[in-house]
């Protein structure tokens, strides 16, 4: 009877704390795992929202940038007057043809009352789905077997509405981000949706449901959906149901401005599904536990004897299975992908794992015992002890629990950008630090590579108009303060560009651009700035200038040079130029003057003949 209590007794007591341990370390396991998936899908979507704002304003700003053009607002007048209207129909039709060449899919012009004057393309009027976005001009995201730019603009003439522009652009790029989801599996998806009713939504096409939802409930069962988070301007990272009414991790943020969300989302089974299968290996060996303790304890009743000699074996047992936790922890501590240091009170690091090792290319003996300054960069590093003798003596501490982003050196001496998180942790009464590393390179090379995308036009590398006004300011600074100091814009216009895209195709139209970017760039000097206004324009920015002579010497260079006969894809191609010139302060004191002018001047040149330059003038 006794010997049945204490058996009964002790398996029970067992059998709770191997449970216990063992579901300890698993939920460990699968807090940490579920941390690093959340914050691989909330950086993954504040990448493609970043792509999404870039180019919804570059479309925006390529919309402006048309209705600026002092041409096509000189034949809307002209139209609008009733003098030469056709004439001026007929020049407005091959002014926005143009433009087709600049990746618009369609363009009309309207006057004053709505009524159509030019079109050129095919106007999509009967989309699938169809999305105003709140941004500087009124816009629209549509959906016709793909996602189109719908955006309108005014012509204003001294501060007067003359004409309206109504412009479409198919946005490939965008249309691919929302099936490009294949690293979440099969079940991942990207949801771009906007506010239909204060209780539905309408959203584009997503991988898993090929046609747009224009109607679809923001919460299922009562239950908020993840785009309901989106669209009310929220972000973060949750487990939830989807329109599907599937369980899934989804991390959701409102795209900027624009009224849309944005939701990247993977089905829960599939996402954890490896934790599942350790689930299922952990009780099978918590119940494997359990039996072997329940019949190790039968053995207690025995005499004294045999009772030390158990007592000795289940000594031996007991610290078998200790081992067994010590390792699986271990495990954890030396598979995580982030660098995991420990720091003593004096600096000191007292382990790392693998993660760091790799990291930083230390062997882990090479650390230990060594300052944990030596994996920071020079301007951080002697910081890491006073920070921690602070926190120790204050308890306060711009390091402790909160993520910085610092410069660390490698073994060779290489820099490179690391976010780190420290934690206290108490070990017998003494502080231990454990320090979280990641290396961020990649996420800043990305960021650096949108940047750079957000300011170069992506066809000849050259500066975008983003880029090309701030350098005209910049230049119109320097001569501001250096008195009889002139800057010198070079508005430059291809001739006969329309017509090697018709005869070649635009794949040589497009290796044409770059060669005459190249030949443009070798005339000019260091310190001058080309970019590519559109289509087959450039403008080239002049800074300290002192005689106007030096500016006609450079035009004169650079007819020269574009006109030299290009070999292209075996064909020898002939093209000319047009070239505005308009100077600071002589004929404008801002940016927005100097592009007027020097575009009015080219077209002076092109009318009086093609193949020449002309100064910008007050009589034009």
């Amino acid at each position: 009877m006794r010997s049945r209590r204490i058996t009964i007794l002790g398996g029970l007591i067992l059998a709770m704390l191997t449970v216990v341990a063992g579901i300890s370390v698993f939920v460990i396991m699968q807090r940490h795992a579920e941390s690093i998936l959340s914050t691989s899908l909330r950086d993954s979507l504040e990448n493609r929202e970043r792509l999404f704002q870039s180019n919804f304003e570059r479309q925006v700003h390529d919309v402006a940038t048309i209705t600026m053009r002092p041409f096509l607002i000189q034949q809307i007048k002209k139209y609008n007057s009733g003098v030469d209207a056709e004439a001026a129909r007929a020049l407005l039709k091959r002014g926005i043809d143009s433009f087709l060449l600049t990746g618009y899919t369609s363009l009309v012009i309207l006057d004053v009352n709505g009524r159509e004057i030019a079109r050129s393309g095919e106007l999509i009027i009967d989309p699938d789905l169809d999305v105003p976005l709140q941004l500087a001009v009124p816009a629209a995201l549509l959906w016709k077997d793909e996602l189109i730019f719908n955006a309108n603009g005014v012509f204003r003439d001294h501060g007067t509405s003359v004409g309206f522009i109504i412009t479409q652009t198919k946005v490939t790029e965008l249309t691919e981000m929302l099936s490009d989801v294949t690293l979440l599996g099969k079940t991942g998806e990207l949801a771009l949706c906007a506010p239909a009713e204060e209780s539905t939504m309408q959203c584009f096409p997503m991988l898993l449901h090929p046609e747009p939802f224009k109607d679809l409930k923001r919460t299922i069962n009562g239950k908020r959906l993840p785009m309901d988070y989106a669209l009310a301007g929220e972000a973060g990272v949750l487990r939830a149901k989807d329109y599907r009414d599937e369980t899934v991790v989804a991390a959701y943020m409102p795209l900027s401005t624009t009224g849309l969300g944005l939701v990247l989302k993977t089905d829960a089974a599939e996402l954890f599904q490896t934790l599942s299968y350790q689930l299922r290996y952990v009780l099978l060996t918590l119940v494997a536990l359990v039996v072997v303790g329940v019949f190790t304890l039968r053995w207690l009743v025995a005499p004294l004897l045999r009772q030390v000699v158990d007592s000795e074996q289940q000594t031996r047992k007991v610290n078998a299975r200790l081992a067994d936790k010590e390792a699986r922890l271990s495990a954890i501590f030396k598979n995580v992908e982030d660098g995991i240091i420990v720091v003593n009170q004096a600096g000191a690091i007292e382990s790392a794992n693998p993660g760091v090792e790799a990291i930083f290319g230390y062997a882990a003996s090479e650390m230990i015992g060594q300052d944990a300054s030596m994996l920071l960069g020079a301007q951080t590093r002697g910081q890491v002890g006073d920070y921690l003798q602070l926190y120790l003596q204050t308890g306060k501490s711009s390091y402790i629990g909160a993520a910085r982003e610092v410069l660390a050196t490698r073994k060779d001496g290489t820099c490179f950008p690391m976010d780190i998180r420290i934690t206290e942790m108490r070990m017998g009464g003494a502080s231990m630090f454990i320090g979280m590393l990641r290396d961020i390179t990649e996420r800043k090379l990305s960021e650096k590579k949108i940047l750079y995308l957000a300011t170069h036009d992506a066809l000849t590398n050259l500066p975008n108009r983003h880029l090309l006004q701030d350098r005209i300011l910049q230049a119109i600074t320097h001569a501001k303060r250096n008195e009889g100091t002139k800057v010198a814009l070079l508005f430059i216009d291809l001739d006969g560009f329309k017509k090697v895209n018709d005869n070649y195709g635009h794949g040589v139209g497009d290796a044409l651009l770059v060669e005459v970017a190249k030949r443009i760039c070798s005339v000019l000097r260091s310190e001058d700035t080309t970019a590519r206004q559109g289509g087959d324009e450039f403008i080239v920015t002049l800074p300290h200038v002192k005689q106007v002579s030096d500016v006609e010497l450079i035009a004169k260079k650079l007819l020269t040079a574009i006109a030299a006969a290009y070999q292209i894809h075996n064909s020898q191609i002939h093209i000319g130029a047009s070239i505005g010139i308009a100077l600071y302060p002589d004929d404008g004191t801002d940016i927005e003057m100097l592009l007027k002018n020097s575009d009015t001047a080219m077209y002076t040149a092109k009318m009086a003949g093609r193949g020449a330059y002309r100064r910008y003038t007050p009589e034009m």
